[in-house]
């Protein structure tokens, strides 16, 4: 193989190269960190201790009532299987670096194979141009809905299998895939008789869970479907922050892509604009008012689509145009590439600035005595209370069951009709203290955490 195949080969992929490294360099994942972490570790530790009914029932927090889960559980079943191979740094490390690489590497390999060696290279960096960082470093199932969009729009024109393995790896993933990945065998062409089989097998995964909510629709306090109209806000996407303001680039540079697609294959922009519109459109029934969450849903296929613009602009300026036009041109996208890098990178929680170190410190961190505590003085089957914001933390640290969870009654993501139930150990937080009181309410233990 000649030198220039070798350096054509490698140069979409030193994004993911790049980001590899940046990781090594700051291993934020060594702690948990924090957002969603402490639901989705306890989810995994439910299916640790009891896989068959965790997979459809949280019981270790809102005990003994528990509660129906609001994810499908195939990320927590992998969660579960890596920290029982490994424990639970490990599991939290591989579950964050794996979802950043294969984001990265989804993007540039996509849009290499589809667009050229331009578009896999930039659509690599434009992946980590995330409106919500945390939803990328995190390790939380939504992450790979976009992941597993972007490959079945790829493979549905060449291999219905591996298009059909994506769909219902989604189905089993997170809620929104129930919304968008059936669309897409309609729309690509509903008479196919491939396309009508795919549909058939997918769609008692989708029956199932659909039924599964609507079943248990009485039990979650979600406020109604219309909820999100009523109720509008701003939670994961902060739209003064430099995340989102550069994500303005790949939404701009997107949409052009979407309309060059148009021009360059009428099939796969129906598939991608049929992705974003169903994520889009299910946003603004879900998510708890948050409107803006959609925007992390679709900013992957933007990112492959900014790829194309950015091949398609040099393309064009190399054909019509002086060498040197066409190297600013790339230029002034690597500029941007880094700046987004940058951004990135400084969204990274330092982890007390320990890097590598953290492993000399127990995952848990300050709470590692409170964990000790409760593992010494009560058994396996003994159950705990704590307070709202401590529940799930404590449940998947101890692995004791807590007759609390995360929300009261009549709060969105409750569970309705709960009420919780004070225990021979009870755990408060209160200012740098975690306090653990007797059945009586008096303090036996009082142990100092920095947050």
């Amino acid at each position: 193989m000649k030198t220039i195949d070798k350096v054509k080969m490698v140069t979409p992929f030193a994004p993911l190269i790049l980001i590899f490294l940046l990781m090594i360099l700051r291993p934020y994942y060594l702690f948990p960190v924090g957002g969603d972490t402490d639901f989705h570790l306890a989810r995994a530790m439910e299916i640790l201790q009891n896989p068959l009914q965790g997979l459809f029932w949280d019981n270790i927090t809102y005990y003994p009532m528990g509660r129906p889960i609001w994810h499908q559980p195939l990320f927590h079943v992998v969660y579960a299987f890596v920290w029982y191979l490994g424990g639970v740094r490990f599991a939290q490390s591989f579950m964050c670096i794996i979802q950043v690489l294969l984001t990265v590497g989804v993007a540039s390999w996509i849009a290499n194979k589809r667009y050229g060696v331009f578009a896999g290279f930039f659509a690599g960096f434009f992946a980590l141009f995330i409106p919500a960082p945390s939803t990328l470093i995190a390790a939380i199932p939504a992450t790979y809905v976009p992941i597993l969009a972007v490959l079945t729009i790829y493979y549905i024109p060449q291999d219905k299998k591996k298009a059909f393995a994506m769909s219902l790896l989604a189905l089993w993933t997170h809620m929104t895939a129930l919304a968008s990945f059936i669309p897409l065998f309609i729309v690509d062409n509903y008479k196919d008789k491939k396309n009508l089989k795919i549909i058939a097998l997918l769609l008692p995964s989708w029956l199932f869970w659909v039924g599964y909510w609507i079943y248990f629709s009485n039990r979650l306090v979600t406020g109604g479907i219309f909820y999100s109209f009523v109720n509008p806000k701003f939670i994961s996407v902060n739209p003064a922050s430099y995340s989102f303001l550069i994500f303005l680039s790949i939404l701009l540079l997107g949409t052009i892509g979407l309309y060059l697609l148009y021009k360059l294959d009428n099939k796969q922009f129906k598939l991608y604009l049929t992705y974003i519109l169903t994520v889009v459109g299910f946003s603004l029934f879900g998510f708890n008012g948050d409107f803006l969450r959609s925007l992390e849903f679709i900013a992957l296929p933007l990112a492959i689509l900014s790829g194309l613009t950015v091949q398609m602009g040099y393309n064009h300026i190399s054909k019509t145009h002086r060498p040197l036009l066409s190297s600013v041109f790339l230029l002034m996208f690597l500029g941007l590439s880094l700046l987004g890098v940058t951004i990135f990178s400084a969204e990274l929680p330092n982890q007390h600035g320990m890097g590598w170190n953290a492993l000399n410190y127990p995952f848990e961190w300050d709470y590692a005595p409170v964990k000790y505590y409760i593992e010494d003085n009560t058994n396996k089957n003994d159950v705990l209370w704590a307070q709202n914001d401590l529940a799930e933390k404590i449940a998947w640290m101890t692995g004791r069951k807590v007759s609390n969870g995360m929300y009261p009654d009549g709060i969105y993501g409750a569970t309705r009709g709960f009420a919780d139930q004070h225990q021979k150990i009870n755990v408060y937080q209160s200012d740098r203290y975690v306090l653990i009181n007797d059945f009586n309410n008096r303090t036996i233990a009082q142990i100092k955490v920095s947050n």
